[in-house]
């Protein structure tokens, strides 16, 4: 939500608000009530236990989630949106699901066909996704509740609902008893249709917590109030032929203990009012009463204050709010009014004990941008923060922590001394790797004046010192890159080679490529072929990725590793001399390759055991491609040296390729920077930051430095900044 030229957010809707406010609604809730918009869910809880209400707000197609935590009163911290690898999402909810002290998010994707928990105490980690195990297929919503009976608990259980069983009975409710974070089905009992829209409500003020949700079914839709204190479920309240597709409200509007549901359809002028009635303690909902609003509505939402309650109506396409009186016998009276800026919509609000978040977007946006914080002091409400949103643009960092523990606790060497030879297989496949280890030192990076061929970025020639470090005996093959560039494929591998969902989850968390839009190996080959035309971005990406999956830190290797590993000890132009007749031994290149590359391994590896270092495919480096860069080293040691990227263009790429004609080409020595043209006929605006569809000859080559460097270091190396160009 860009901010108004004149007016900011915050700025509009206190104008509206501060006269005569003292009558505006507290807005709190008992319980949190999820709120549903088209896009997203959102509700509030004290998720860090700091006494302050906090904000999460969940994307349903990509199933990301932005937490605000509130850091003082009516300040809200939005840290970076967080992943999991569930999308889609029909239904979440809040509870104590994985300890008595802790808030968790459940969230249930029916055609994704699973349901995880997440926690979220912690502001600055993700809480690792946590599976949950189901006999029934499609859970389609997930309500944190406490199912009573024997075997209670202090955790809260769930409530679940199904809706991909086999046939006589498709739609299914399932009720799971927690039980130190492990669930156990309870009873499951069949639903006459799809359930939707659930939420935790009472309907009458001191009575038990019930379980609302309506069932669409193929001719109508209805309306149940359910309780579990039992281990089967009860229906205690039903309503039948509601409008098809109603969301639905419980507030308490009117004078006494019984509460009201309201009915509403998105993009309908209409609110129809059904009021909560007893008869010998046992409820009802009674004769409706339809109201027309002014505007169509695209959310409403409850406000309470001392026992009563107002509506919230974000109206249109939420180009207006307003709070409305509202007695559940006269039709809902405008009291404030709120306006978003101009150019832009509301999308959501979350209401809070003390405050309301509005979040909305210029108009046309397909997510929220910004928010905007109306705070109650007890009198009335008043403008507070306001500012960006966490982006949904895809981020990983959140896993870093995790992957780094996971290295820590895995890899038992310390010292070079521990350093071996090793073949791994990527778990949850049968594909392998192999890695080398060399022991680091130092050496002369750069060319001497008499080499043959010899550029001008390659001087001067100067003293480079680099830590140990494991590389890849061959480059990354199809076979490996694969099993991340397909994740659906990699899932269906893991059925036969069974993976720990602990892990699966952080590796699932890593962004994975888009689609290409050819097949990207031009018909050259795919088993046992170098992997090629991927971005930089992409290459730091599957470093990542098998990080979180081997729990050993890859990177690429930086320009400095990467011609210390290709010297292997030498000082000539190749690192087996300077005559450049011998290539053909060591390299596939314009003069061999028959115009294409070729599998790797396939010529005699360099001193060190790495193959096709001068030539095959030429590889990524870490570092920004700067001609003057060895510069600032002629008299002194460089150790560890890294230019860091700043910009998308131009990376370092090294070593020789399929269809290099001239030798030089293929020097130790050699350098060449990535260009904007590499991508120049890939159809699609943007352009990927994925493929590049003009560099058929560019692939990557890992390495496993023996040091792992904090979390925030390992980010710099997997997230450039410099992705998008």
């Amino acid at each position: 939500m860009t901010m108004h030229p004149r007016h900011s957010l915050n700025t509009l809707v206190a104008a509206t608000l501060l006269a005569g406010a003292a009558g505006t609604p507290h807005p709190a809730q008992a319980a949190p009530f999820v709120y549903e918009t088209e896009k997203d869910f959102v509700t509030a809880g004290d998720f860090d236990r700091d006494g302050r209400e906090d904000v999460v707000i969940v994307d349903k197609a990509s199933g990301k989630y932005r937490l605000g935590y509130q850091q003082s009163p009516g300040g809200f911290n939005w840290v970076e949106c967080r992943h999991h690898d569930l999308k889609y999402i029909s239904g979440i909810s809040l509870g104590h699901l994985l300890a008595p002290d802790t808030t968790a998010l459940a969230l249930a994707s029916a055609d994704s066909g699973q349901l995880l928990v997440v926690d979220l105490s912690n502001p600055t980690t993700a809480g690792a996704p946590e599976h949950i195990t189901l006999k029934a297929l499609g859970p389609n919503i997930a309500v944190a509740a406490d199912i009573g009976g024997p075997g209670n608990t202090p955790l809260s259980d769930l409530y679940v609902c199904s809706i991909y069983n086999a046939d006589p009975t498709p739609n299914r409710l399932t009720l799971l008893r927690n039980t130190n974070a492990t669930f156990t089905e309870l009873s499951e009992t069949p639903v006459p249709g799809s359930p939707a829209y659930p939420n935790l409500v009472t309907l009458k003020t001191g009575g038990p917590t019930l379980v609302a949700h309506t069932v669409q079914g193929d001719e109508e839709d209805s309306f149940r109030a359910v309780n579990i204190a039992g281990a089967r479920p009860e229906i205690v309240a039903e309503l039948k032929s509601i409008p098809r597709g109603a969301l639905f409200v419980v507030g308490r509007f009117r004078d006494g203990a019984l509460h009201d549901v309201l009915f509403y359809v998105r993009g309908e002028p209409a609110i129809t009012c059904h009021p909560v009635e007893e008869t010998a303690g046992a409820l009802r909902l009674g004769q409706a009463r339809r109201f027309e609003m002014p505007q169509p509505i695209a959310q409403l939402l409850v406000l309470d204050r001392a026992g009563k309650s107002q509506l919230l109506v974000i109206s249109g396409e939420g180009e207006t709010a307003g709070i409305y009186n509202f007695d559940a016998t006269g039709a809902p009276a405008l009291a404030r009014n709120i306006q978003p800026p101009e150019g832009e919509v509301f999308l959501g609000a979350a209401i809070l004990a003390d405050a309301l978040v509005m979040y909305g977007s210029p108009k046309g946006m397909r997510e929220s941008t910004r928010f905007a914080v109306l705070r109650w002091d007890g009198r009335q409400l008043t403008a507070g923060a306001s500012g960006a949103l966490a982006s949904l643009a895809d981020t990983d960092e959140a896993t870093a922590p995790l992957i780094r523990e996971m290295i820590l606790r895995q890899s038992p060497e310390k010292t070079a001394a521990d350093m071996k030879c090793y073949t791994n297989v990527i778990p949850g496949s049968t594909v392998r790797y192999v890695m080398l280890p060399l022991s680091g030192g130092e050496f002369l990076m750069g060319s001497p004046e008499h080499e043959k061929g010899r550029q001008p970025d390659e001087s001067p020639q100067h003293k480079v010192r680099v830590a140990p470090f494991w590389m890849g005996m061959f480059e990354v093959t199809w076979n490996e890159f694969e099993i991340f560039q397909y994740p659906d494929d990699e899932k269906q591998l893991r059925k036969h080679y069974p993976t720990a969902e602990s892990l699966n989850a952080v590796s699932d968390a890593v962004n994975r490529p888009s689609k290409p839009y050819v097949e990207m190996s031009f018909g050259m080959g795919k088993d046992g072929y170098p992997a090629i035309a991927m971005t930089h971005h992409a290459a730091n990406k599957y470093c990542h990725w098998l990080s979180a999956k081997t729990g050993h830190f890859y990177r690429l290797p930086t320009e400095a590793e990467w011609e210390y590993a290709c010297r292997a000890g030498a000082a000539t132009a190749y690192s087996f001399g300077d005559d450049p007749a011998q290539l053909g031994q060591y390299a596939w290149f314009g003069r061999n390759s028959d115009f294409k590359y070729q599998k790797v391994g396939r010529k005699k590896p360099n001193p060190w055991g790495l193959h096709d270092m001068h030539g095959n495919v030429a590889e990524w480096c870490l570092d920004q491609y700067d001609a003057a860069f060895y510069q600032q080293f002629k008299d002194a040691l460089a150790a560890q040296p890294w230019n860091r990227a700043t910009q998308p263009y131009p990376h370092i790429v090294r070593g020789g390729h399929w269809d290099d004609e001239d030798a030089a080409a293929l020097r130790s020595a050699a350098r060449r920077g990535s260009a904007r043209e590499w991508k120049a006929q890939d159809p699609q605006l943007p352009k990927s930051y994925w493929w590049l569809s003009d560099a058929q000859f560019v692939g990557f080559r890992i390495v496993r430095p023996l040091e792992v460097p904090p979390a925030e270091t390992l980010l710099k190396y997997w997230i450039s900044g410099t992705e998008k160009d």
